[in-house]
């Protein structure tokens, strides 16, 4: 964490700005307080802290003569001054020391918290560039090996090959030796160089909070990372295709099943009935235990892209397993609701217009209060208690877009506030705007702003 100094004579000063300030979120902590200029100074000489905030007037030393020893000894230290006086003179000769700014009494902690930002972003630029984990994951999903390989080596891991494991658990499992990181909500990746031990896994798949631990049976080289991570995080899933599972350590893809092949042909002709009865047979059998969750993902979405097939279909596309699991209990209970779906008939509704505003703006207020959680057009249909095909119809209708574009647009509007009013990491925002998979964020993110958030952030950096 970023360490800061408050130097201020007055205590009440500084006691406003210790509560008032959300140091944590910005990754910073009040490390050191002083109610002279000679404690600031032997602070500032014997550990220089990152950033530090100095009354112009103090006993001892000035703030401005702080300022001078900071610049004379070319410290890393990031000033800001704050100061009862609004003369130009003394801002005139802070400003020529490098402080970052002038803020005058009593405190406007927006404006402070302005320069602390901006604090952070010299400070980034000043220190030898090291990879996060928001830009390896960023590298995988780029199939940046390059990246890949240089964050592995700053995290003094580099090797020829790597074990992969997943887990959909409450906090992350404890695996020594590993490299974890969190890929969504709930949901953790691990990277170990030595097989892992199977015995330990099992233990972990019986502790409360675990649904399920997806293990990738190959050692998988930096140039292979992208396809083994896609597999392998959807394994910690299976607990959806199969809940007796807990461990998963086979991936199959959607041809695994014979029928999955009769079942797309069905699709691709839009014949209701004769889909009906494979997704039954498929229902009835055991088989769909083979398929992954991605798989049934890619059922469902390819049925409910289809027109000829459901009605208003792009309210009902499922974008991550987080979304999917959520709305359904089971891979059984995700079928039965296809075949509703598909047989349902057209709805007509004969609410006068009065009644429909009222239904439009109880969903609106719903939705923009809920949207950075994982709310589906199924949940807003029970909120008013109406039938989700009919909230579609009235979205439609009354905002003039679907409810699937503006519930992504809010989500990707706060997801750019809070890319260029806070320092909080990518994958924390992505979590915050409602977006509960990292790479369904990155991909949305990019094609509603043609930018990926590091660009968006960095581009804003630059126009301040």
């Amino acid at each position: 964490m970023y360490q800061v100094l408050l130097a201020d004579d007055e205590q009440s000063i500084m006691d406003s700005m210790l509560n008032h300030i959300p140091w944590a979120q910005y990754n910073m902590e009040v490390a050191y307080t002083a109610t002279s200029g000679k404690q600031a100074y032997d602070i500032l000489v014997n550990t220089p802290p990152d950033i530090a905030i100095l009354d112009i007037r103090m006993p001892g030393y000035s703030g401005l003569e702080l300022c001078r020893m900071v610049s004379k000894q070319a410290l890393k230290t990031q000033v800001i001054i704050i100061s009862g006086y609004a003369e130009f003179s003394y801002a005139q000769k802070a400003i020529q020391y490098g402080v970052l700014g002038y803020c005058l009494k009593p405190v406007e902690y927006d404006e402070v918290t302005g320069l602390l930002l901006k604090a952070i972003r010299n400070l980034q630029q000043s220190t030898p560039s090291l990879i996060s984990s928001d830009d390896f994951l960023a590298a995988v999903d780029g199939n940046d090996t390059d990246k890949i390989s240089r964050y592995l080596e700053e995290n003094g891991i580099l090797q020829d090959s790597y074990y992969f494991v997943s887990s959909v658990s409450d906090a992350p499992l404890q695996l020594p030796g590993t490299l974890s990181f969190r890929v969504g909500i709930n949901h953790y990746g691990y990277l170990s160089c030595s097989p892992y031990d199977r015995n330990l896994l099992e233990e972990a798949s019986r502790s409360p909070g675990v649904l399920g631990i997806g293990v990738y049976p190959l050692a998988v080289t930096a140039r292979d990372f992208q396809m083994a991570f896609y597999k392998y995080t959807s394994m910690a899933y299976h607990f959806f295709m199969d809940p007796e599972c807990r461990i998963c350590d086979t991936y199959h893809d959607f041809h695994s099943v014979p029928l999955m092949l009769q079942i797309q042909k069905a699709m691709s002709f839009a014949e209701k009935e004769r889909l009906c009865e494979l997704l039954t047979q498929l229902k009835e059998g055991d088989s769909y235990k083979q398929l992954s969750i991605h798989s049934a993902q890619l059922l469902y979405n390819l049925i409910m892209s289809n027109p000829q097939l459901v009605v208003n279909p792009q309210d009902y596309m499922l974008y991550n397993y987080r979304q999917l699991v959520h709305e359904y209990a089971s891979f059984t209970e995700l079928l039965d609701s296809l075949l509703q779906l598909i047989n349902a008939a057209p709805e007509t509704h004969e609410e006068s217009e009065g009644l429909s505003n009222v239904y439009f703006l109880r969903i609106m207020k719903y939705v923009n209060t809920y949207y950075h959680e994982n709310i589906t057009l199924r949940d807003v249909a029970k909120m008013v208690n109406l039938n989700p095909n009919y909230i579609s119809q009235l979205f439609k209708k009354s905002a003039g877009t679907t409810f699937s574009h503006y519930l992504t647009n809010l989500r990707i509007t706060n997801a750019k506030k809070l890319l260029t009013t806070t320092d909080i990491s990518i994958n924390e925002i992505s979590l915050k705007t409602g977006f509960n998979d990292y790479f369904y964020f990155l991909k949305t993110f990019k094609k509603y702003t043609g930018h990926t958030p590091s660009e968006y952030r960095n581009l804003s950096y630059e126009r301040d």
